[in-house]
């Protein structure tokens, strides 16, 4: 089902925290923008449009890294922007596939066997890894580009393309630090010097804290800095827990679907979801909403 942009004007469509997946017909926001095609944008400024004048708003791995109320007023702007019938679709880890592949693996490996042995650490972390972690790429980070390749198959299958970079001989030999949802990008030089100036200003603040506080204090200021980077999953959700908090908010027709699937007129053809028939983030739980 697919919902049909009307009339001959192109709809207002805008991607919401992008990252590097964007598309030049859509509206890309992201707060460290990759490329001249995304505009800068934080979450707590609520979305740059006006009232009923967008068709279609979509957010991928984006409302995890909100805390719950963040994410309400995030989801209450989209309905604030949408027009009458405009579709909202969200793609966010999916805490309950996760959970029972979780519990899954856990039996398999309490038998004793050796594959389910490997893929429990690594379910392990995607459970918990990115809710707890205090330093880019936490413990997830440090398995990727030490032990993945061990597990080759079953970290694919579960992150997908993601997982690439890490079981090519070359990155391994070289040591570089590819972090998983922190990538390593070209940025232009305004963004290579707010990126310096943003390093410069937290050391500023960790090295007041360490004078004032000692190594303690400017450990606790350094990991609460890093919490708030956007880096971190700040909640999880499941399609129960989604639907209702959309509700809640005002949406309607609220359903889950697959990454092939969409209201929206012609969305396999930006590749957000899918890429040369591959489901970018397989991890995934994909819904949508109408704004009634």
């Amino acid at each position: 089902m697919s919902t049909k942009w009307l009339g001959s004007i192109p709809p207002v469509l805008v991607n919401i925290g992008c990252g590097i997946v964007w598309h030049p017909e859509w509206v890309n926001l992201d707060m460290r923008p990759v490329s001249a095609e995304v505009r800068a944008w934080n979450a707590d400024d609520g979305l740059p449009f006006k009232d009923r004048s967008v068709d279609g708003c979509y957010a991928s791995h984006l409302l995890e890294h909100l805390p719950q109320d963040g994410a309400r007023r995030l989801l209450l702007e989209c309905l604030r922007v949408l027009r009458s019938g405009g579709v909202l679709r969200l793609a966010v880890p999916d805490l309950e596939v996760i959970a029972k592949e979780y519990l899954h693996v856990l039996g398999r490996a309490q038998t004793g066997d050796p594959a389910a042995m490997k893929q429990y650490e690594w379910i392990t972390l995607e459970l918990l890894d990115q809710l707890v972690r205090v330093e880019s790429g936490g413990e997830m980070g440090r398995y990727l580009r030490n032990q993945a390749s061990q597990n080759a198959d079953y970290v694919t299958a579960r992150i997908g393309s993601e997982a690439t970079p890490y079981f090519r001989q070359e990155v391994q030999n070289q040591g570089k630090s590819l972090e998983p949802h922190h990538h390593s990008w070209n940025h232009s030089s305004r963004q290579r010097l707010q990126l310096t100036v943003t390093a410069l200003q937290e050391r500023i603040v960790t090295g007041i804290c360490s004078l004032l506080l000692g190594r303690r204090g400017r450990s606790a200021v350094q990991q609460g800095l890093f919490r708030a980077s956007g880096e971190c999953h700040r909640w999880m959700y499941d399609h129960f827990s989604l639907k209702q908090l959309l509700e809640q908010c005002g949406f309607s027709d609220v359903r889950r679907c697959t990454a092939f699937e969409s209201m929206m007129d012609r969305f396999d053809s930006y590749h957000l979801d899918v890429v040369n028939g591959e489901v970018r983030k397989p991890d995934s739980l994909f819904m949508e909403a109408v704004k009634p």
